[in-house]
């Protein structure tokens, strides 16, 4: 590495891997990786889908609400993104919740503690994409922004 030379560290926001970067290179940029981002909210996603057939109240909540996270996590607002996570947390966890519901508000509880652990690597993804500046390790994510961003 030269001296003058920007480095930019894409890492999965692990605990182990957050301070490499600055103790390989102090100046460098560290940000979380787009694809370890949406990797969770796919696996979410599909979980709300099995919270019932199409049409399905809750099932129909879960799956907007999960889009609009993604959303906001695409602009880099973690602080936006974070209501519709506690939201969803309440409306799920609401009366006598199914096995089903139970792992999905797991797998929600872990993601909240993941974007607030990590939420000063979270750039407003959707600037870098459109300046063409990486924004991910994996090139399907990369190409294809949420919320209809161009």
């Amino acid at each position: 590495m030269q001296a003058n030379q920007q480095i930019i560290f894409l890492s999965d926001g692990g605990d182990t891997v957050r301070g490499l970067p600055v103790y390989l290179n102090p100046n460098a940029e560290h940000l979380l990786d787009w694809f370890h981002i949406t990797m969770r909210l796919t696996v979410m996603r599909q979980m709300a889908k099995g919270l019932g057939p199409p049409g399905f109240e809750l099932r129909n909540l879960a799956l907007k609400e999960l889009e609009r996270i993604k959303c906001f996590l695409w602009h880099g607002n973690t602080f936006r993104a974070l209501k519709p996570v506690s939201w969803l947390n309440m409306d799920i966890d609401a009366d006598d919740p199914s096995e089903k519901q139970n792992k999905l508000l797991q797998k929600l509880e872990d993601f909240e503690t993941y974007i607030r652990n990590n939420a000063v690597f979270i750039p407003n993804y959707g600037d870098r994409w459109r300046y063409g500046e990486t924004i991910s390790t994996a090139f399907v994510e990369s190409i294809r922004p949420p919320c209809g961003a161009r």
